[in-house]
């Protein structure tokens, strides 16, 4: 049977899927009572053994839909009652038939099964719950972070009126050199508090994504793998029963092995397929965050760039750098030790999720031993996968607003001690006015504990994102706890690159253009060539804006970040080169984005009725994603919840 997936096919829906498995085990309460007192009925011969049936049909009737579809199915199941129960029918109808043959089994039952249910409904109920702490932590942090995205909404508003008020006062004064002072810096707290309020904004986007794209599916896997563990469980039990029966009465192997031919037909697939058929909902995304200008304070969504603020997203930018480098390599170790709980886990349970047989306790403690250690790993994961998302979508907003601008930190920061700065590089070389380096000698060895009171301070190297493009948390990071993890990088035909970036074939001259790697870079693309530091090479088309230049190393042609090379000229008549990187030499930044596009936005003015089959019904106030802006015909195409078409360009405004 084909694999089924929770996560993929029902979009947040972990309180009714949580409701379901909840159903499943308390059902086990159910099943324990059976036994027990199955057992004791057995002593008291076949007529209370029949009454029992006939009290347990009741019982599955009245349960049989919340069983098979849940409490609130969006699909009705009429008759219809998942594998569990038809397995459970049929045994119920064979012990009705065999109730003068039991009254042997009774310690059996009681002592092999009957306990045995209560203790794993107990074990699966508290793997239950450790689901229910990883998913109330992780709402608790994006709802978190949803609150400082207002908080951030509300500093940058009173600063706006901070603004304006700072305006009217220069206005009314005639004191305007002082006031213009203090005109400047509440422009520039307004645009840091601006700066800030995106950033924010960006961040809450994706730990959005993220959740209901990566953590929830997963969480729903868990407790799809804990449903369906259980299902194994008690198929083992009930096959159990039948076992001991064919034992104590050779007569009745033709009804038990009835019971056998249904229940080994009852793959743990099988519940979750008729859960998920009557579950089936149409979700929609909530909402990206998106800049609200202040109502007194009329602003774009770009961020702003100038030196004063440009200081403080450079600052920005080192932190958020050695954040992003700190649980790169964190989250790339939890990945490869949970990759590894997910193959030892599903090497230990083997083939029973597509095949109803017995398991020896030992197996099912192993698993079960896996199955929480898995758990534990993946919030240790998560937790810091969030964090490292974090600094990569700060590096990511910072780096697309400044382009090509430097950010290396030249403001002079106090500092006392080399260790509280281990994720900068401090150095004995400061700018001056002129943008010339002024080599600092006057440093003595009682230096090498404590630095100057001030140094210049500059962003430490990033590592690049997969092949130079940004992430995205909108995929799942693992298809399904059991698989293994196989992201693999997303390649770009040649020619598209090529006419991107317009290479050509490069003419001869008078001079060549040599490029030296100042650090290494892996290839994360068929259009892209390794880089070790040192390397010497031809340079075949130099960056024309996009942050990658086109290099011929050791005979592959193909990109590299541009901020990973020092570009120089060579003559033909072999005189000596000329730099043409500038000045001072700066750490690559993350891998530049290919061929990102701005999203922009219209803002609906008039409600509009689509005339034909490609147009786009809109009402006024709606936003709509802008997917090709007017070409003059008057007309613009647009997407709004999923749906795109055609409407008149009149009938909205840009946002």
């Amino acid at each position: 049977m084909e694999q089924i997936s929770i996560g993929n096919e029902l979009k947040d829906s972990y309180k009714s899927v949580d409701k379901w498995v909840k159903s499943g085990l308390n059902w086990l309460t159910d099943i324990n009572e059976f036994y027990s007192e199955r057992a004791a009925i057995e002593r008291e011969y076949s007529n209370k053994l029949k009454l029992l049936c006939t009290e347990h049909f009741k019982r599955k009737a009245k349960n049989s839909s919340v069983l098979s579809v849940g409490d609130s199915p969006t699909i009705t199941p009429g008759s219809l009652e998942s594998a569990s129960l038809v397995a459970w029918n049929e045994l119920l109808t064979q012990t009705e038939a065999i109730a003068n043959e039991r009254s042997t089994l009774a310690n059996n039952l009681d002592k092999k099964i009957a306990s045995d249910i209560i203790d794993i409904q107990r074990k699966y109920d508290g793997i239950r719950d450790k689901w229910k702490l990883l998913n109330d932590e992780l709402t608790n942090s994006r709802d978190k972070y949803y609150e400082e995205v207002a908080k951030s909404k509300k500093d940058y508003d009173l600063s706006c009126q901070a603004m304006e008020h700072q305006r009217s006062k220069n206005e009314k004064s005639s004191d305007s050199e002082k006031n213009k002072l203090k005109y400047n810096k509440k422009e520039t707290e307004m645009n840091n508090a601006k700066n800030n309020y995106l950033i924010k904004i960006n961040v809450a986007n994706r730990l959005k994504d993220k959740y209901y794209y990566q953590d929830l599916p997963e969480i729903l896997d868990g407790l799809q793998d804990l449903n369906e563990a259980r299902v194994c469980k008690l198929n083992s039990y009930m096959l159990l029963s039948t076992s001991l029966e064919r034992k104590s009465y050779e007569k009745i192997i033709e009804f038990s092995n009835t019971v056998d031919t249904v229940v080994k037909q009852n793959l743990p697939m099988l519940d979750t397929a008729m859960f998920v058929k009557h579950n089936m909902n149409s979700w929609k995304e909530p909402q990206d965050f998106y800049y609200i200008p202040c109502s007194i304070w009329h602003d774009d969504e770009t961020m702003i760039v100038k030196p004063a603020e440009l200081e403080e997203l450079k600052i920005k930018m080192s932190n958020a750098n050695s954040v992003y480098d700190k649980y790169y390599r964190i989250c790339e170790n939890e990945k490869q030790q949970l990759e590894e709980l997910i193959s030892d886990k599903k090497e230990i349970m083997g083939d029973v999720f597509s095949e109803v047989k017995m398991k020896q306790k030992e197996e099912f403690f192993k698993f079960e031993d896996r199955l929480i250690k898995s758990i534990n790993q993946l919030q240790k994961f998560t937790s810091d996968d969030t964090k490292k998302v974090i600094a990569e979508v700060e590096m990511e907003t910072i780096q697309s607003a400044t382009g090509d601008i430097d950010l290396t930190i030249t403001r002079h920061v106090e500092v006392k001690k080399k260790k509280k700065f281990g994720f900068l590089k401090l150095g004995g070389i400061h700018h001056n006015s002129n943008g010339g380096d002024n080599n600092n000698d006057d440093n003595s060895d009682e230096d090498n504990d404590e630095l100057d009171s001030f140094g210049d301070m500059s962003i430490s190297a990033p590592k690049p994102s997969s092949a130079g493009k940004s992430g995205s948390t909108k995929i799942r990071l693992f298809a399904k706890l059991e698989d293994a993890f196989n992201v693999g990088p997303t390649t770009t035909n040649n020619n598209d690159i090529n006419g991107l970036f317009g290479f050509g074939n490069k003419k001869g001259g008078e001079t060549v253009t040599i490029g030296k790697a100042l650090y290494g870079y892996d290839a994360a693309g068929d259009d892209e060539v390794d880089i070790r530091p040192g390397d010497v090479m031809e340079v075949s088309a130099l960056d024309d804006g996009s942050g990658w230049t086109q290099v011929v190393n050791k005979g592959k042609q193909g990109l590299v970040p541009t901020s990973y090379l020092q570009i120089e000229e060579q003559k033909s008549n072999n005189d000596s080169s000329s730099i043409m990187t500038g000045g001072k030499k700066q750490g690559p930044k993350v891998a530049p984005k290919r061929g990102a596009k701005k999203v922009k936005y219209m803002e609906i003015l008039y409600p509009y009725e689509p005339a034909d089959e490609d147009e786009l019904g809109v009402n006024a106030g709606d936003k709509v994603l802008v997917l090709k802006e007017d070409d003059g015909s008057g007309w613009t195409e647009g997407e709004i919840e999923g749906i795109r078409g055609l409407f008149p360009t009149s009938y909205g405004k840009m946002i």
